[in-house]
This record gives C-alpha cells, sequence and structure tokens, in this order.
C-alpha cells in the first residue's frame, strides 16, 4: 500500500507486505506480456518469431497464464490503495487524489511516446476519476458497477469476432486490409532503423491508431477492477489474508481451474498448430477475446495461490516485495530496460530474437530490477517516480 505524506497529524499506516507482494508479482506477468510488442512486432508475437518448438511453447506461455490477467491485478490493486489514500487525507483526499491522476496521465503519455505504446497509465488515469465518485457509494452500489461494468465488457468481448467477420467480408482496402498494416509496418521499421526521435514519431503515431482497441479490449475491465479493488480496500482485504481462507479456498477451486482452461483455449486457438499467428483472423480473434474474458478469474485464481502460501509463512514471496515496493518506477524501467535492448539506438535487436528468447529477456530484465529495487531500498524508502508523483500530488 502506498501511504503518500500528510501535513495531518496521522501515523501512517504500516505497508502491508502482502500487497506488494501481488505488486512485484503482477510487474513480473506484465512484462512477459509486454516484451513481444517491444521487441518481437506492433501485433506481439508473429509466425516467424515461434518456428521452434520452446518458442511456440513460450509464445503459448505468456498468452495462456498472462496475457491480460496482470493489468487487471494492477487495477484491482490501484483501487484497493486508493481507498487508503482517500480515508488518510481527510479534507485533501480529492484534490490529492485528483493531482495523482493528472500525474500518472502525464507519465502515461510520455510513457507510450518514449518507451511502450501500450501503455496502461494513461488508461488508468482517465478511469480513475470514476474511483472519486464511487468512493461515496456503499458497497453495495459499487458491487453492482463491478458486474454491470463485467457483463458489458465480457458483452463486448463477445462481439469481437463478430466484427472481424464482417470486416473479413469488406473488399479488399478496407481499415483491415490497409491502414493496420501500413501502421504496423511503419511501426516495425521505425523500431529496427530509426533513432530514438523517429521511434518515439512512431509510437505517437500508432498510439493514436491503436489507443481505441486498447480502450475497448481493457477500460471496462479496469473499471470493474478499481471498483473490486475499492471494495477489498474497504474491508483490508490483504492485511492479514489469513483471515479470509474460504475466499482463497473458492479461487483455487474455480478461479485457478476455470481460468486455466479458458486461458489454454485462448492460446491454442492464438499460438496452436494452424493458427496464423500475429493475425486478426477469426480464430486467433476469437481466442484474444476468451482470454480476456477469462481473465478475472485466473486472476483470482493467482491471487488466492499467494494469499495461501502468505498465510502458510511461504517465505518465497518475499521476492516479490522490493519491486512491489517500487511499483511505479518498476513499470516504466522494465519498458526503458527492453527499449534500450531493442530499438535501433539501443542494441538493435528488435525482430531479431525469436519468443524464447523474448521471454527469457522479460524474466531477467525483472530480476535486475528486483534486485535494483531490494539494493536501494536501505536508502529511499520508495522509487523515484513514486517520489515525484507524491510530491506533485502534494501540490
Amino acid at each position: 500500500m502506498v501511504t503518500p505524506s500528510s501535513s495531518l497529524p496521522i501515523a501512517p499506516m504500516p505497508r502491508q507486505e502482502f500487497a506488494d507482494e501481488l505488486r512485484g508479482f503482477a510487474l513480473l506477468g506484465i512484462i512477459f506480456v509486454n516484451a513481444p510488442f517491444l521487441g518481437i512486432s506492433a501485433d506481439g508475437f508473429t509466425a516467424d518469431s515461434v518456428l521452434a518448438w520452446y518458442d511456440r511453447a513460450a509464445a503459448f506461455a505468456v498468452i495462456a497464464l498472462a496475457q491480460a490477467k496482470f493489468y487487471l491485478l494492477f487495477a484491482f490493486l490501484f483501487g484497493y490503495s486508493m481507498h487508503f489514500i482517500v480515508k488518510e487525507e481527510g479534507a485533501t483526499s480529492v484534490r490529492r487524489f485528483r493531482r495523482r491522476l493528472l500525474g500518472l496521465g502525464v507519465l502515461g503519455i510520455a510513457h507510450a511516446a518514449l518507451l511502450f505504446v501500450g501503455d496502461i497509465l494513461f488508461l488508468y488515469a482517465v478511469l480513475g476519476v470514476t474511483l472519486i465518485w464511487m468512493r461515496r457509494l456503499s458497497d453495495r452500489v459499487v458491487m453492482r458497477v463491478v458486474v454491470l461494468a463485467g457483463i458489458v465488457w465480457v458483452l463486448l468481448l463477445t462481439a469481437l469476432p463478430l466484427a472481424v467477420m464482417s470486416v473479413m467480408a469488406e473488399p479488399a482496402g478496407s481499415f483491415s486490409d490497409e491502414e493496420w498494416i501500413v501502421a504496423s509496418q511503419s511501426f516495425n521499421q521505425a523500431m529496427r532503423e530509426g533513432s530514438f526521435f523517429e521511434a518515439s514519431a512512431a509510437r505517437i503515431s500508432f498510439w493514436t491508431l491503436a489507443s481505441s482497441s486498447i480502450f475497448f479490449l481493457n477500460g471496462l475491465g479496469v473499471l470493474a477492477a478499481f471498483a473490486l479493488g475499492l471494495v477489498a480496500g474497504r474491508r483490508n482485504l490483504f492485511a492479514r489474508p489469513e483471515l479470509h481462507r474460504p475466499l482463497w479456498q473458492s479461487g483455487l477451486r474455480w478461479g485457478l481451474s476455470t481460468g486455466l482452461c479458458l486461458g489454454f483455449l485462448s492460446a491454442w486457438l492464438v499460438v496452436g498448430p494452424g493458427a496464423q499467428v500475429g493475425s486478426w483472423g477469426l480464430r486467433e480473434t476469437a481466442g484474444i477475446a476468451l482470454g480476456f474474458a477469462g481473465a478475472p478469474l485466473l486472476s483470482w485464481g493467482y491471487v488466492s495461490v499467494l494469499a495461501t502460501m502468505h498465510a502458510g509463512g511461504v517465505r518465497g514471496l518475499a521476492i516479490f516485495r522490493p519491486a512491489g515496493r517500487m511499483s511505479l518506477s518498476c513499470y516504466i524501467g522494465e519498458s526503458l530496460m527492453l527499449s534500450l535492448v531493442f530499438c535501433a539506438y539501443g542494441l538493435g535487436l528488435f525482430g531479431k530474437l525469436n519468443a524464447g528468447a523474448v521471454s527469457a529477456l522479460a524474466l531477467g530484465t525483472w530480476i535486475a530490477l528486483d534486485l535494483l529495487a531490494k539494493a536501494t531500498q536501505s536508502r529511499w524508502a520508495s522509487g523515484p517516480l513514486e517520489s515525484l508523483l507524491r510530491r506533485f500530488s502534494a501540490g
């Protein structure tokens, strides 16, 4: 839990270790998902990147186990922390939280333009405004928001393959045939050959095209996760996970099992035998939609696994805490390190590595950032971007 500075004479609440562990774990999943878009192509995995069985296995694992799962967990934790920020700040809470959202929005735009076009911070900043409204609602009403947003989100995802079918029926020269392909090719070329400024210009151009898809696929899911996290924060769910064993047992029984089944089916449709990897064909789009729709279940399952381990005193979870304490800095740091590895102004490996190697680099990057966070914690209580955002929020 992030505790911002305050002029009020209120002792800051201690950080909740399990919440930090979840943040660090979410960052690990996020970098596995982002790495193919940072290092292979604008569309992520491609047919050429999964020719070997181990490369296809790596792509399969990322899609089945990580894609769409961890940004929802991150959003849930954002809503969870928001409750404590507002609770501790009294009369100044709304103003400070608004400035916090403004700061996140600016960071998100900079992140999308300079490092990674698939940024989630800007989306969080825009939808985070709803938390200001929801903070005054009862748990029952907030849960209605969760259910309504979730149902509409799933319905939209269900309609996605139907939209692809209608586009496929259009004559050549449609948006699907022309604009997206040209934009993707231009983006890939800029990452392979362009200078820092040329790459940034390509990201901005591609982001303006892809932002509607990002909001469509993620928006209502993020909103539901925000609201659910707010309710969980009110109940202090992660302060003592051992008090909520029935919830974790249900997550293991239903969330993990059902989520894994849907995740594996999604991965089979997207990168399994016969799939046109990297395309938006009917089969592949149905797989993506299925993966997103099943993501909340698997996210619940993951939280349940870690909560059960934490309640059982498993010390190995401490490995996730350093990155979790500096989650904003580490999130941006992941994109910074990988962009320097892949872009032409860095090591220039964009499009040259296959899925397995890119996934291995993602793991190595997360480990490096986690170790760096651990090494600096004795001197700084939070990361540089956390400190910057806190000062900006305080005005």
